[in-house]
């Protein structure tokens, strides 16, 4: 599987994430996208430090799997 790394971005006072592949191409999405909420779930240990301070101030949660 190729590695996957998100981003952080502001954008019209909402925050969203971008992710970018091996491969360069990217893909954006808000906080309750299904796929970045399992990738948070499956790196909650291991998370980028700017992903880490949106946990940490209240602003991104992860959620509870279906």
């Amino acid at each position: 599987m190729s590695e996957v790394n998100w981003t952080v971005y502001e954008n019209d006072g909402k925050t969203v994430f971008i992710r970018t592949l091996e491969n360069n191409s990217q893909q954006c999405c808000l906080a309750e996208d299904k796929q970045f909420q399992k990738w948070l779930r499956d790196n909650e240990d291991n998370l980028p430090s700017d992903i880490q301070a949106k946990i940490d101030d209240g602003t991104l949660t992860i959620e509870e799997a279906d």
